[in-house]
């Protein structure tokens, strides 16, 4: 028993980073990402909210946030390629789930939009319906995430119902150990308006994590890749230098790692 639990306690070398969508993972942790790959660790980056929207027509909300990613009826296809270069940019895997975002999640006994309205994304409570897709995640990470493996979820900062969706997920499936971590959500853990709005769960604490130029430099060219969505966030790209360097300040990058007992 006290041998598993110094194996458990020690670094893993493999990690699982999920992703609410096609670009939350490397917003928040691209950095980190490319050093662990670069000290060798195996990294894969599985989005969840990959999958193709259903049959029928988008929400006008949906519809006008593909007028202004000028991605059309391809968004989805787009976007997961979007995500495969900047996988290759910090040497990382990535894993696509067919869960649709929410932006297109429908009822299944009407049809209509779940979330119609952007105030809806972010609403205080997901749509109870959504009990079905938190127990899938949850099955499928206790079945397929393996128990050396450090899994690293999203705090849910920012309120979105798709990043609430996968902690919730997360704390269902996987009871506090060694090898869970969450990351707090960027952009919004950069912006003074939602960055103190961190609620990290029992039992965890934030740790910060040194990140190098080298690990800068590939973050940024990581953000880059999404090219239909980093400039809903940042003018160009010395803006998202400038933020990340200073949301790097206190020292690196936090993670929340369970407290030592």
């Amino acid at each position: 028993m006290t041998s598993e639990r110094a194996r458990m306690s020690e670094p893993p070398e493999s990690w699982c980073y999920l992703s609410p969508h096609l670009d939350d993972a490397v917003y928040s942790c691209g950095g980190l990402i490319r050093a662990q790959t670069d000290a060798g660790q195996k990294v894969e980056i599985w989005t969840v909210c990959a999958g193709d929207p259903p049959a029928g027509p988008l929400s006008p909300h949906a519809e006008s946030l593909h007028a202004r990613w000028r991605t059309g009826a391809d968004t989805t296809t787009i976007r997961r390629a979007e995500d495969g270069r900047a996988a290759a940019c910090l040497g990382a895997g990535f894993r696509h789930l067919p869960l649709p975002d929410a932006l297109y999640r429908r009822g299944r006994s009407n049809g209509t939009p779940l979330y119609p309205a952007k105030e809806a994304l972010f609403a205080a409570a997901l749509d109870p319906s959504e009990e079905a897709a938190i127990v899938w995640l949850a099955e499928l990470l206790v079945r397929e995430v393996p128990a050396a493996t450090g899994l690293v979820c999203p705090l849910g900062l920012g309120g979105h119902v798709d990043h609430r969706l996968v902690r919730l997920a997360v704390e269902r499936a996987t009871p506090v150990h060694r090898r869970l971590r969450f990351y707090a959500d960027c952009p919004y853990a950069m912006r003074p308006e939602t960055r103190g709005a961190l609620d990290p769960p029992a039992g965890f604490a934030p740790s910060i994590v040194p990140i190098s130029e080298r690990g800068i430099r590939a973050w940024i060219a990581a953000i880059v890749s999404y090219g239909s969505q980093w400039h809903v966030s940042w003018a160009d790209e010395t803006a998202i230098e400038v933020e990340l360097r200073r949301y790097l300040r206190p020292g690196g990058l936090r993670l929340w790692c369970p407290a030592s007992p």
